[in-house]
């Protein structure tokens, strides 16, 4: 029996604005990685594995987002700073449907408060635009997951429902703000910030 042809990878695009640079995951990043996914905000508000190890950073550098780009799945980028290149977090698109996508976003504790986050989620919205000719993104966060409620509100996403029991984070079911940002109208007068203050 013939063996199957490996499917090669796509190239990944590379985004910047000279201050970050999105492009893909590189084998180098994982020490960056799994200090990012065993940072306690990591584990309460995202997916990813308890107790991160270098087994789960190399699976998912070398496999899982791979992978994603090759059956067009999920789209991931590294987030890694413009000067040094060094790892700050990691973003993608994921649950593609028609002329939509969801985004996800995962930025590690040394980069928080630095605006890193804010100008990645930019370019990935203008390539989702421009690149991918998508007409809506999504974003969902737990609640009350605040700092990413305001990240996606400061982005130019508008709040659209809380869906009650929407999510299983760690096996328990959990309540889920969903977000849209609409690709034909950026640059719209943002909706007034309703949530607590945060910096």
């Amino acid at each position: 029996m013939s063996q199957q042809p490996a499917v090669p990878l796509p190239e990944v695009p590379v985004l910047s604005d000279q201050t970050v640079r999105l492009r893909g995951m590189e084998l180098r990043d994982a020490p960056e990685l799994i200090a990012n996914c065993r940072d306690p905000e990591a584990v309460r508000w995202t997916t990813v594995p308890l107790d991160y190890s270098a087994d789960d950073a190399q699976q998912f550098i070398t496999e899982i987002c791979p992978q994603g780009w090759r059956d067009g799945s999920t789209q991931t980028f590294a987030i890694a700073d413009a000067g040094s290149d060094r790892l700050l977090g990691t973003i993608d698109l994921h649950q593609f449907r028609a002329a939509t996508a969801e985004l996800g976003i995962n930025v590690g504790p040394a980069a928080r408060g630095s605006g890193a986050a804010l100008r990645a989620v930019r370019l990935i919205q203008d390539y989702a635009c421009h690149g991918l000719s998508l007409e809506y993104l999504y974003w969902q966060a737990y609640v009350p997951n605040w700092p990413s409620r305001k990240l996606a509100w400061k982005a130019g996403f508008r709040f659209e429902a809380e869906l009650p029991g929407f999510a299983a984070a760690r096996g328990v079911s959990t309540d889920v703000w969903l977000l849209s940002w609409a690709a034909g109208a950026p640059g719209a007068e943002p909706e007034p910030w309703s949530g607590p203050v945060l910096t």
